[in-house]
């Protein structure tokens, strides 16, 4: 195999995320009294930053302030959405099957994500995919992509090398992450920046789809199911 450790972002590449966040960033600035709705383009640009570095990608000129009021806001919008019923985002397709084909191949897998634990928690919960990974960075304890100190304490947590790395992201944000980590990087095309932007990031490697990633890394994966 290529690889020892494969690190996962979350959003726009393991779960289609995209529209709930969308909902959320915009729920959390209508509670603020602020009118001004985002679209699902100006939401994909931000997707896999911490929440304050989010908002201040998206409103620079309301100050600080404004983005911790924003960032409390979006937890509280997400936990009503979710007591009034709206689903966790739906896997991509492929992703369980990939999950398991890696894992029984014994490669060591993580998620580096800037969504908080308990976010992440109630994600992979819903799917009963915690049984897949062994190292979490969050938004809780680690710098905002793409610094990259997410992909160090993986390394660090797991005392595997750089070399045998791969970071899988769908964002420019995971793909500099991963390269200033000294990683190497791969670039899903069917999650939130689209493939010009991914681009000008370097990716190593390009991913077209979920199934497709364990012929990547060097792997049989006879299984096309979702």
């Amino acid at each position: 195999m290529l690889f020892d450790l494969v690190i996962f972002d979350c959003d726009g590449t393991l779960m289609d995320s995209l529209d709930g966040i969308w909902r959320g960033v915009n729920r959390a600035v209508r509670s603020q009294g602020m009118h001004r709705p985002f679209s699902h383009a100006e939401v994909a640009t931000i997707v896999g930053l911490s929440l304050p570095n989010a908002f201040a990608h998206l409103l620079p000129d309301a100050g600080e302030e404004t983005w911790e009021a924003l960032t409390v806001a979006y937890k509280q919008q997400f936990r009503k959405l979710a007591s009034e019923g709206v689903p966790e985002p739906p896997l991509f397709p492929g992703v369980l099957t990939t999950l398991q084909c890696l894992h029984d191949a014994g490669l060591v897998l993580a998620v580096a994500t800037g969504k908080s634990m308990a976010g992440l928690s109630r994600s992979l919960g819903a799917y009963d995919l915690e049984k897949y990974f062994s190292f979490y960075q969050t938004a809780d304890s680690a710098p905002s992509k793409p610094h990259p100190g997410m992909v160090i304490q993986i390394l660090a947590d797991s005392g595997l090398s750089a070399s045998r790395t791969l970071m899988v992201g769908d964002t420019d944000f995971d793909m500099i992450m991963g390269r200033n980590a000294g990683v190497f990087t791969c670039a899903v095309t069917f999650g939130c920046h689209d493939r010009e932007r991914l681009a000008a990031a370097t990716p190593d490697f390009w991913l077209d789809h979920m199934h497709d990633l364990p012929s990547l890394l060097g792997l049989q994966n006879d299984s096309r199911k979702i």
